[in-house]
């Protein structure tokens, strides 16, 4: 299997509440973007925060854009990332991640796990208990949204379990962008593993402005690509390999010390 690959981000532009028009706009930046193995939304793509669409979307479209989203999938051969509101198994709402793949098959999901009250979520969505972890092609990779950035001993446990690249989607606003470029360097940079975020970005109908900054950064830290404060598809190959040459050389996670790291 492949080690390598070539990732996109997707760093776009929401329309609050407007999922058939997000869904468009997705599929046509994807489109219009071809050659990744893997493609990465942001949070909430479909609805934004407009809470008060959360409970038809997650009834009336999220189904229907699943199917839509294998299919794209399928027909441009990549994986495709993001996250869209969800029922979970009780019917309750979550911010779930979903990952599909390029052949035909039940798509992963990850259910946020630690909800921003800042956006109301713990108003509205239940949050998810268990991590989530996939292989795609030969890179282990871990699922995470948003806030559960500012969480670091679940990167290390994703790390200790041989997770190479973390994926992050997020809506993460001004004034806040430099916390998030920090928070995002420092997860790949401590565990010795890639990082690809992709960030809303623009205003919102609330008037919040989401500050862009989508990345893919290097297991020493290094930015890859960088994504700025607009609408945009970036790419980067990354290579497990290397994260792999790299804990080899320089065994931080080997050299965790049990009662002082865990």
């Amino acid at each position: 299997m492949r080690s390598n690959m070539r990732v996109a981000v997707v760093q776009m532009q929401i329309m609050d509440g407007d999922p058939a028009a997000n869904l468009c706009r997705a599929a046509e930046l994807i489109n219009t973007n071809p050659g990744a193995d893997l493609y990465v939304l942001p949070e909430l793509w479909t609805t934004g925060y407009a809470h008060r669409s959360w409970s038809d979307a997650a009834r009336d479209s999220t189904p229907d854009i699943c199917g839509d989203l294998q299919v794209l999938a399928e027909s441009v051969h990549a994986w495709i990332a993001g996250s869209m509101i969800s029922h979970n198994t009780e019917a309750h709402l979550v911010n779930r991640l979903w990952l599909f793949s390029p052949n035909e098959g039940s798509p992963i999901f990850y259910d946020k796990g630690h909800l921003f009250r800042p956006m109301q979520e713990h108003l509205h969505l239940a949050p998810g208990k268990q991590r989530v972890r996939h292989r795609i092609g030969d890179v282990e990779t871990a699922l995470s949204i948003c806030f559960d950035l500012r969480f670091p001993e679940m990167y290390r446990q994703d790390a200790v379990a041989g997770a190479e690249l973390f994926l992050v989607v997020s809506e993460w606003p001004h004034p806040r962008s430099e916390t998030l470029r920090a928070l995002a360097r420092a997860r790949a940079i401590e565990n010795q593993a890639y990082l690809v975020l992709s960030n809303r970005v623009g205003p919102s109908a609330d008037g919040t402005v989401f500050c862009g900054g989508s990345m893919i950064v290097a297991p020493d830290g290094a930015l890859l690509a960088d994504a700025g404060e607009v609408e945009t598809v970036i790419f980067a190959e990354i290579d497990a390999a290397k994260v792999r040459e790299l804990r080899s050389a320089f065994p931080v996670l080997g050299l965790r010390a049990e009662g002082l790291d865990y």
